[in-house]
């Protein structure tokens, strides 16, 4: 190589972290739910009570 980089390895080491990417994103998607998310299940949650307060008052 008389000192040039190796080609190879570069691109091996390059891959690496679209490896990591494609193996993270998802994980940190799973472990930090978006804004959505959250708040369909809020709204769930309070349309649940609001029937329970409706089954108790009868």
């Amino acid at each position: 190589m008389l000192g040039g980089i190796n080609n190879a390895l570069f691109f091996q080491g390059l891959a690496g972290y679209f490896v990591v990417a494609l193996i993270l994103i998802p994980i940190l998607k799973w472990a930090f739910p978006t804004n959505k998310a959250i708040k369909a299940e809020k709204a769930q949650i309070r349309q649940m009570r609001k029937e329970i307060r409706r089954i108790k008052r009868k």
